[in-house]
């Protein structure tokens, strides 16, 4: 696949034939996983200083797919990529990449753990102005990086999410959808519980089948005419698995997860800690893991588990913690599918 774009500031040449060198383009390789066969919609919309507003079509892809891309680079340019499964029933959105010439990167796309993240490409949320605070939480972002992943919770009945609001311990909003709003705050409520609950039909998706999350955080009054971020916590997964979401039983498994603030959220402070259990019953029984920190990362840790012969999922429950009374806690059922 080839996404070019090349701009001519000031006026029009008269050839505008486009020979960009391997130097000018970058080089992504894409994998778009599903737990089965299934029809999607995918494009890479082209943004610019000048024009920050990305215009396409998406086109048919089949997945699970993979595909080699090679994108134009350079100052300037930018880049927004959404990828759907269903089609249309989930949708993974990515922030504004600024691709440099003549590198190879890789992506991945519905790549398990599907969990909520609070993503730069989410568009609105997980800001306050004054005494009023809103919150966007969509549940099925992918391990990305920094993909949110959107549900049609409204026309598909294979997928549900549940969201609240909480201040001070007493819930103050609950809604069918992502989003959830705290208004009219009083100035001396500062502490906040945001809570997503989410199911995905087995029979459709098989992975990720029930989700629940919590977010804790402090916030005092900030300026009633503009919104600012809030320290929210995000927290990710890395397990290597293959296009289907699965992993080998039998063999001995390596997971990491992460943690970072909301982009833009001033006022933050340093993450901490961390924990995770798994579950080989769907969340019968769960089992800790030892947990090391991952060298030259401020928030990542990792360990490792056996995963049994006789496993068909992984279920994962993590959290982390910073210095100021913040914290993220996920559980996913069906997290990672298991094959023989």
């Amino acid at each position: 696949m080839y996404d070019l774009t090349e701009g001519y500031p000031g006026a029009i040449p008269a050839d505008l034939t486009y020979r960009p060198s391997k130097r000018e383009l970058a080089v992504v390789n894409s994998k778009f996983h599903a737990p089965q066969e299934a029809d999607g919609g995918e494009f890479r919309y082209s943004i610019t200083d000048t024009f920050p507003v990305g215009m396409g079509i998406p086109e048919k892809i089949k997945l699970p797919a993979e595909r080699t891309d090679y994108i134009s680079a350079g100052p300037g340019r930018g880049w927004h990529q959404s990828v759907s499964s269903g089609p249309g029933v989930i949708e993974e959105r990515e922030g504004v990449v600024r691709h440099r010439g003549g590198t190879r990167s890789a992506v991945d796309w519905f790549k398990p753990v599907w969990k909520p993240w609070l993503g730069t490409g989410l568009g609105w949320g997980q800001q306050r102005a004054g005494n009023n605070l809103e919150f966007n939480t969509p549940g099925w972002g992918d391990s990305g990086p920094d993909h949110t992943g959107f549900g049609d919770v409204w026309n598909s009945n294979s997928l549900t999410q549940f969201t609240e609001a909480y201040v001070d311990g007493a819930r103050v909003d609950r809604r069918a959808s992502s989003g959830a709003y705290a208004r009219n705050v009083k100035p001396t409520e500062q502490d906040f519980r945001v809570v997503t609950d989410t199911t995905l039909d087995p029979k459709v998706w098989h992975l990720a089948t029930k989700g629940h999350s919590e977010w804790t955080f402090k916030s005092a009054a900030t300026p009633a005419d503009r919104w600012t971020y809030l320290p929210m916590l995000n927290l990710g997964f890395d397990v290597d698995t293959d296009l289907h979401g699965d992993v080998r039983a039998g063999r001995r498994l390596d997971l990491g997860i992460f943690s970072e603030y909301v982009k833009g959220a001033p006022d933050t402070g340093r993450i901490t800690g961390s924990t995770l259990e798994v579950s080989f019953d769907d969340g019968a029984t769960w089992a800790s893991v030892a947990l090391g920190r991952v060298r030259g990362k401020s928030a990542a840790w990792s360990g490792s588990v056996r995963v049994p012969n006789d496993a068909q999922y992984i279920a994962v429950r993590a959290s982390a913690t910073d210095d100021r009374g913040s914290s993220v806690k996920q559980e996913i059922i069906r997290a990672v599918g298991v094959r023989k």
